[in-house]
């Protein structure tokens, strides 16, 4: 079978990573990569055989370019994904898809229009554990409560804030999970010293179907946390992304039957906190060769990505919602 050729475009920290997928994926060809960073460019020559362009323009022209990974900052996310999308190309762009929804819903109509794929690299919603959460999700009964805390001693990001940075893949998750109609939200964001950008961000949400979601957010602790705990009546689950086992279910739930005497009470807080446990076997595939092979799977099929566009939408209404407010 013939390889589909694409192009990167933008070769810093997520590119790098993107080009190795690529690469690695047996249906791709990495037919070229463009930065504007001569610098970038002679690094990736080091790794990677590939055709050069003087600028976009060009790029872009090249009729065997059937696809482009877009990795560039994201204030030009929207611009460059325009480009490709009026050039005939699938586009794929990493998170955020774009900076605001007006662009955001300009780059899903025109994608539509000329019956190309779209998508937006929310990476989590295509790992294992996350894939696993959705298949068993009826398994916990009606979901109380999402817990997320996505913290580090931070690459502080010039670009866009905390929020943009980071709660984009807890919402995202969110939003796969169990939808992202908000209700009411609350939010307090912080920025650190003289820094533009916020650095912190605690969040606060009840969503249309009752479901509670606390998200916290910092580019200013000492250690990485990517932690997500998903509440629900009958099982409870931990998802910690640093850890070998990913998940871990507790058999307990959240106790809403209030004639429980004391003592009776007392019994279920015990068993919520030292129920069964089980670690559920995952397979061991990487977040990102999950994402790229599904956009490629999408275009050979000529099938819109499932609720990926949906997942865009609500996404960046909620991150705007969220910045308005704290």
């Amino acid at each position: 079978m013939e390889k589909m050729k694409v192009a990167l475009i933008g070769y810093g920290y997520w590119g790098i990573n993107l080009a190795k997928t690529i690469v690695a994926n047996d249906r791709l060809e990495l037919y070229s990569i463009f930065d504007l960073s001569l610098d970038r460019l002679e690094e990736a020559r080091k790794l990677y055989a590939f055709k050069e362009f003087r600028n976009l323009k060009d790029l872009l022209g090249d009729e065997n370019i059937e696809a482009v990974f877009i990795a560039t900052p994201p204030q030009t996310h929207f611009s460059v994904g325009l480009q490709a999308l009026n050039a005939q190309k699938h586009t794929f762009i990493e998170k955020p898809y774009t900076t605001n929804l007006s662009e955001a819903y300009q780059l899903l109509e025109i994608a539509d229009k000329n019956n190309l794929i779209t998508m937006a690299d929310h990476v989590f919603v295509y790992s294992e554990p996350v894939k696993y959460l959705k298949k068993n999700l009826s398994k916990f009964g009606d979901i109380i409560y999402i817990n997320a805390r996505r913290i580090n001693l931070g690459l502080f990001q010039s670009a866009v804030d905390v929020l943009w940075d980071l709660a984009v893949h807890d919402l995202s998750i969110i939003e796969y999970l169990v939808g992202l109609d908000i209700k009411r939200a609350s939010a307090f964001i912080k920025k650190y010293g003289t820094f533009p950008n916020n650095a912190f961000g605690d969040v606060n949400l009840e969503l249309a179907n009752g479901v509670l979601v606390g998200i916290n957010v910092s580019w200013l602790s000492p250690v990485k946390i990517r932690e997500m705990i998903i509440g629900g009546t009958n099982l409870t689950a931990l998802y910690d992304d640093t850890k070998n086992d990913k998940i871990r279910l507790y058999n307990a739930g959240v106790i809403l039957n209030e004639e429980f005497g004391k003592a009776k009470l007392y019994e279920k807080m015990v068993q919520y906190r030292y129920g069964e446990e089980e670690t559920p076997k995952l397979l061991n595939k990487m977040s990102l060769s999950n994402s790229v092979d599904y956009f490629v799977s999408c275009i050979m099929d000529k099938q819109k990505p499932r609720e990926n566009h949906q997942g865009i939408i609500s996404v960046i209404q909620a991150l705007e919602l969220i910045s308005k407010i704290g």
